[in-house]
């Protein structure tokens, strides 16, 4: 069978498709006289899957910090998992779903401190593509009151932009944010 040009390329391009949706792993690391580190980062496309894997050692001490964390496509969004455990073997983890909205998105989700407290998590963000746009982010502690709020927005009117941000926190509650896979 003699294979003519189209067909070659043809092959060729199903061959190339096939590679692509494969998983796709990248590792740095990194050492130096006091700490070893490595990070890992795989997606698979195809899945819908990202996960990124990190560690880090003190090498005077031997205390190893490492991260864990998992994004899964939905449907309608993303689910989330992060987990990560201190030198000292303390943990703080992060779960939660992403949905996507005909004008923005919203999360819902837990985080528990490496004290050991629980928080519930909520969040919504919207555009309307004139300019406009909001953010809203609470968080509740496990009696449901809330602990941390904060609300953005911007808006255009006549060509004047108006900017507005809120914060409220309780006294002693200081939020940090939790790594992510890109």
């Amino acid at each position: 069978m003699k294979m003519t040009p189209l067909t070659f390329f043809a092959i060729a391009a199903l061959a190339a498709g096939g590679a692509s949706a494969q998983e796709q792993s990248r590792t740095h690391s990194f050492e130096s006289s006091n700490v070893s580190a490595t990070s890992t980062t795989t997606v698979n496309r195809e899945s819908g899957t990202a996960t990124r894997e990190r560690s880090a050692t003190n090498l005077n001490t031997g205390n190893t910090a490492t991260s864990s964390a998992v994004r899964q496509r939905t449907d309608t969004g993303a689910t989330i998992d992060v987990v990560q455990t201190g030198p000292r073997g303390n943990s703080r983890t992060l779960s939660g779903d992403r949905v996507r909205t005909d004008t923005g998105s919203t999360f819902t989700g837990t985080a528990t401190g490496r004290g050991g407290n629980s928080y519930g998590l909520e969040g919504e963000r919207t555009r309307d593509g004139r300019g406009n746009r909001s953010a809203n982010q609470s968080v509740t502690n496990s009696g449901g009151d809330t602990v941390f709020s904060r609300s953005r927005s911007r808006s255009v009117s006549d060509g004047q932009v108006n900017r507005n941000v809120s914060r409220d926190r309780t006294p002693g509650f200081r939020p940090k944010r939790l790594g992510r896979p890109r």
